[in-house]
């Protein structure tokens, strides 16, 4: 687990580079898309799995899609020390060349769960949302996300009594960049 975060760290960092260089030199890189979002989920399963958020995200662009890729989130549980990282395939789009006001963020894949036990939760990972621009340049976007994610999560029986009977749906607000 830590090599994979590892190589997501890594690879971030290198389109990081590659995207501060000057201008001239990143023309081949017009069509690369990376971004971060911050924010918070709040559990409404009734797990106590409500939790604050960082996603990183990288992948394909052009005048209709915002970003078509892979990105990485790290969940961290407020009410306790669960953990989850789900990793997703995502398309991020207004479905239209022109300048709009909102689109839509769709993420599907896989999350890996560490739930305070020895046993982990791993699941399926779906998201859905809706995105407001709130400051759109050529080179840099921000944006307001309210979503709707899906977290599949297994019964846990460490404790002598199912835990988790419920799998996670959460509402999510974030806000984030991308370049």
């Amino acid at each position: 687990m830590k090599n994979f975060i590892t190589t997501i760290a890594a690879l971030i960092l290198a389109a990081t580079c590659h995207a501060a260089q000057p201008a001239g030199q990143t023309q081949g890189l017009r069509h690369f898309a990376w971004g971060v979002d911050v924010g918070s989920s709040i559990d409404l399963s009734g797990n106590d799995l409500s939790s604050l958020d960082i996603s990183t995200y990288f992948g394909y662009k052009n005048s209709v899609i915002r970003t078509l890729g892979v990105g990485v989130d790290l969940r961290n549980s407020l009410g306790n020390s669960c953990t989850m990282i789900p990793v997703y395939a995502m398309l991020r789009t207004n479905f239209s060349s022109a300048v709009t006001l909102c689109f839509a963020d769709i993420r599907s894949g896989y999350s890996f769960n560490s739930l305070n036990t020895t046993d982990s939760s791993n699941g399926l990972f779906l998201s859905a949302g809706l995105g407001f621009n709130l400051y759109t340049s050529p080179k840099v976007k921000s944006h307001i996300i309210l979503s709707y994610s899906y977290q599949e999560l297994k019964p846990d029986m460490a404790l002598g009594f199912p835990r988790f009977t419920h799998s996670l749906s959460a509402m999510s607000v974030k806000i984030g960049v991308n370049f």
